[in-house]
């Protein structure tokens, strides 16, 4: 699918001023000169700064058809489409189940079928990636996965 630029520029504006809303919204940290909003209005401001660069070359560009779904006539488009959403549903159902790096190895070899990567490259490419992604997030990012059989040996 294209989209067209000043439509993807319109929605990344929106997005920047939703966030800023939002963090408007967040407490001040006693003590502090800065508040628990400025991360999120920073982030905002580049999102509507790129919002408007994107808009404005895409208007010096010519804008074109808003919407073109050349890929939808592509041949096996529709299942992997929906092999995607099963797949997402499956680690969904699977993690709690399973632990993440299972769950997430086994997605990934899904996804790596349906899209015909070679088997020498999708198996260690799941598992690095899932080893690698569990590692950023429980032990460096603190994030809370679930555990499963695997998370206890590694």
């Amino acid at each position: 699918m294209k989209v067209n630029d000043l439509i993807l520029a319109a929605l990344v504006i929106l997005g920047a001023v939703a966030l800023a809303t939002v963090s408007l919204t967040l407490p001040p940290i006693p003590g502090q000169a800065y508040g628990a909003d400025v991360f999120p209005m920073s982030i905002a401001v580049g999102l509507l700064l790129c919002g408007w660069i994107l808009a404005a070359r895409s208007v010096k560009g010519g804008a074109g058809r808003a919407l073109t779904l050349t890929w939808a006539r592509e041949p096996g488009a529709p299942t992997r489409v929906l092999g995607t959403l099963v797949l997402v549903a499956l680690y969904i159902w699977l993690s709690p189940l399973l632990g993440f790096v299972l769950a997430s190895v086994l997605m990934l070899m899904g996804m790596f079928l349906l899209l015909r990567v070679q088997m020498i490259l999708a198996v260690p490419s799941a598992v690095i990636s899932s080893l690698a992604l569990y590692y950023v997030f429980a032990y460096g990012l603190r994030v809370p996965l679930p555990r499963g059989l695997i998370e206890g040996w590694i």
